[in-house]
């Protein structure tokens, strides 16, 4: 019998450090971020307010969508990847049943996620969207389907579309900062708006 409980317990030690071995990995451009540095809603909004813009949530626009991996047998890890308005190619990793990985990514009426069951998988937004807001967390799976990954996803516009806003180098520019640690607040505006000054001299290139 304590033989039995012993073998038990191994077992479920087991699969706990199985199933925690490694964190969830975020790349951008194959590079990889920390996750508390990726953006999040407050740090973007922050950041807006300082140029006299905002972010502002689109109502009804909140969504679920949920990647299958039958094609690995819903065993994970799971990676998936999908490209951001500004052309940004990101790749996620989900390792764990208890993780979750939330962004804040620029993002049009739609966005297709690739490498599930379903490829891509498309989730649809509100014609005004220009940023969303993604959430994403594993998936259970039952007896018709395999496990996976869930995506939650609000959807935001800008307050004030002629103010100060985030274009492809000033994005370029945040990403940078948060690749070296930076956490993304109004207060790195100023670093923000230089970076994307040298983006668009082409002086980027040469800082790296």
């Amino acid at each position: 019998m304590i033989k039995t409980l012993n073998s038990m317990l191994c077992l479920v030690l087991f699969m706990a450090f199985v199933d925690n071995i490694e964190a969830a990995r975020v790349y951008r451009n194959s590079v990889e971020i920390s996750q508390q540095n990726l953006p999040q809603i407050e740090g973007m909004r922050d950041l807006l307010r300082r140029g006299g813009n905002d972010l502002v949530y689109i109502e009804g626009s909140r969504t679920y969508d949920t990647l299958r991996f039958g094609n690995r047998g819903g065993r994970l890890p799971f990676r998936f990847t999908f490209t951001d308005r500004f052309n940004t190619k990101w790749t996620v990793d989900l390792t764990s049943t208890h993780d979750d990985i939330t962004l804040v990514i620029p993002c049009g009426t739609e966005m297709y996620w690739f490498g599930a069951d379903e490829n891509p998988t498309r989730t649809g937004s509100d014609a005004q969207t220009s940023w969303a807001q993604v959430l994403f967390t594993y998936a259970r799976g039952s007896w018709w389907n395999s496990a996976g990954v869930r995506i939650s996803f609000l959807g935001f516009k800008e307050k004030n579309a002629g103010e100060w806003s985030v274009d492809t180098a000033r994005w370029n520019s945040i990403m940078d900062m948060a690749e070296k640690g930076v956490q993304i607040t109004g207060a790195v505006m100023d670093q923000v708006s230089q970076g994307a000054a040298l983006y668009a001299s082409g002086g980027a290139a040469g800082q790296k």
